[in-house]
C-alpha cells in the first residue's frame, strides 16, 4: 500500500501518532509530524493498584519496586448513572 500524503500511523508500543505533512521548503516533499503522544499505560511497571468503586474500576495505579514503590502512572476512570465507562484520564 502507498503512503499519502494524509497517511496517518500509530505505534501502539509508543504512543505516539504520526501523519504526513509537506515540509516548508517548497519541494513538494511530506515528513512525519507527530500529532499525539500519551499512552495509557506507562513505558515501564512491575505493580498495578486497582480501585473500584462497587463493581466500576475507578483508579489504576502504576508502579516502579512493587507496591511500595514509585508511581509512575495513574488511570482515573469515570461513569455515568448507568455506570457506562465516560472518560479515561491518566496523570
Amino acid at each position: 500500500m502507498p503512503i499519502t500524503p494524509d497517511a496517518k500511523m500509530y505505534d501502539y508500543q509508543t504512543g505516539v501518532a504520526t501523519k504526513l505533512v509537506p515540509m516548508s521548503d517548497g519541494t513538494g516533499s511530506y515528513a512525519p509530524a507527530v500529532v499525539a503522544f500519551q499512552p495509557l499505560s506507562p513505558g515501564e511497571y512491575d505493580y498495578i493498584d486497582l480501585t473500584y468503586t462497587g463493581s466500576n474500576l475507578t483508579g489504576v495505579v502504576y508502579k516502579i519496586g512493587g507496591s511500595g514503590g514509585t508511581t509512575v502512572a495513574t488511570l482515573t476512570l469515570t461513569y455515568d448513572g448507568s455506570n457506562n465507562l465516560l472518560t479515561v484520564t491518566r496523570s
